[in-house]
Order: structure tokens, then sequence, then C-alpha cells
């Protein structure tokens, strides 16, 4: 009986989780298309997270990318492809290492990058402003929880 309610417990778990994620990716495609607008380039979601990636005067392994973003490196390579045709992104060789090849954002890239995190805050501000401060106090806790929770697995 015991293990019963366990596995009843952990597919009700399961559930709420791949409801948390598909709520998420929603929030996240609303903020992308925002975000494109706004900033006047029309972003893919992939090409969104390799720009939230970037620090504006730092230099970036493609290893160190894909793992920021959580893509695949021949995904995250196919990102910054499109990214750097579109003068947003350079690459550079490494002055210790001329094998090695980095990415960094343009001075085009800085700008848009410095708007993207500007208009990333406001639709942040939008959505969340909808909540009351309790409620917004209450998700923010529950949100370290959850993030306590999930590094402990």
């Amino acid at each position: 009986m015991a293990k019963q309610n366990t596995m009843s417990r952990i597919g009700e778990i399961e559930q709420h989780i791949i409801e948390f994620r598909n709520l998420f990716v929603q929030l996240f495609k609303k903020m992308v298309k925002s975000s494109s607008t706004r900033v006047g380039i029309r972003f893919s979601p992939s090409q969104m997270r390799a720009m939230a990636a970037f620090h504006e005067d730092r230099e970036y392994r493609m290893g160190e990318l894909s793992k920021i973003a959580q893509v695949t490196m021949p995904f995250m390579t196919e990102m910054v492809d499109g990214l750097v045709k579109g003068g947003i992104l350079e690459r550079v060789r490494d002055i210790a290492d001329r094998r090695v090849v980095k990415v960094k954002l343009s001075n085009q890239g800085r700008n848009i990058h410095k708007q993207f995190l500007k208009t990333r805050a406001r639709e942040m501000e939008s959505i969340f402003a909808k909540l009351d401060s309790r409620d917004q106090t209450e998700l923010l806790k529950l949100l370290k929880k959850m993030s306590e929770i999930f590094k402990k697995i």
C-alpha cells in the first residue's frame, strides 16, 4: 500500500512538472515574441536563449554557450551561425590558443542585447504585475523552494 501511495505521488509530481514546463514554455514564447517585436529583430526562441547567455564584454567558447543555454553543441553552432550572419555576434580567435575560436557580441549585438534585457525586464514586470504583492511574495518563496529541492535531485 505504501509503495502504491509513493507511485501515485510520483505520478502526480510528474504531472505538475509537465504542467509547469508547459507554462514556462508559454511564458518564454510570449517574452520572445514581445522582445523581438520591441527590439525590431525577429529572433527565434533558440536565438533568444543564446542572446540571454551573453554578458556584454565577454567572449565565450561554444561549449560554454551551449551549457549556459542548455542546448547541444550542434544546435548552439546553428544558432550562433544565424546571429553571426545577422551581425549580432562575431567570432574571434583566442589570444592564448589560436586554434580556439570564441564568440562575442558585436557592437550592434551589444546594443541589441541592452535593448533585449530592458525589454525582457519590462515584459516580466508586466506579466507579474498582474499578481498582488502577497502572491508575488508567495510565488518567489515557492520558486526558491522548488530550486532548492531540484538541486537535491
